[in-house]
Order: C-alpha cells, then sequence, then structure tokens
C-alpha cells in the first residue's frame, strides 16, 4: 500500500519544521525508516510513491523464451532442470518455471 502524498507531505514537513524524526514517526503512526526515507527523497525532489515491480531487467531474453517453446513442444515431457543449460544465462530452476508459467507453459512434475 502506498502512503498518500499529503501524508508524505505533513510528515515531511514535521521534520522540516525541527521536530524529531522519532517524535514524528509516533504522531502520524509511520515507521522511522519510512520517515528518513521520505526526508532524504524529499530533498532529491523524488517524494512520490515508486512504481511498483522488478527494478532491475529480466535475465530471460526473447530468445530464451523461443527456445524454451521449441523444446516444450519438441518434447512436452522436458523438465525445467532439463532446460536449465540451454538457456543463454544461468538462472535458477525456480526462475525458469516462473518464466514458463507466464509463458504459458506449464511441465509435467516428475523427480
Amino acid at each position: 500500500m502506498a502512503y498518500s502524498m499529503d501524508l508524505r507531505r505533513r510528515v515531511v514537513a514535521a521534520v522540516k519544521s525541527g521536530e524529531s524524526v522519532a517524535s514524528v514517526a509516533r504522531r502520524f503512526c509511520v515507521a522511522f525508516p519510512t520517515v528518513c526515507e521520505w526526508r532524504d527523497r524529499d530533498e532529491a525532489g523524488e517524494l512520490e510513491p515508486r512504481k511498483p515491480g522488478p527494478t532491475r531487467p529480466r535475465k530471460l531474453t526473447e530468445a530464451d523464451d523461443r527456445l524454451m517453446r521449441d523444446q516444450v513442444a519438441r518434447r512436452p515431457g522436458i523438465t525445467a532442470r532439463e532446460l536449465k543449460p540451454m538457456l543463454s544465462v544461468s538462472v535458477t530452476i525456480s526462475t525458469i518455471c516462473r518464466r514458463l508459467i507466464n509463458l504459458g507453459l506449464w511441465l509435467k512434475k516428475r523427480a
């Protein structure tokens, strides 16, 4: 849940007026680190909430997606563990499984 801009501005204004971060956190029922973060972000001019989601690019590329689609089409019984060495980057098995699900490909689990 993102806090409202009104609350963020009031918290930052209270800190700027000289009130301690701890007392501002208690008064507005916000965590101490949150008050510190908002104060620092306000100084940088970035008080707005950040966009949710991943902050770094995905490791798996479109070429990896095509490869996984082709391999699953050729061998429907293939496992994520067997797909792993075929990919262009080193990722965990769970990353491969999540990507397959996002692509609409479901692998049968087997030992």
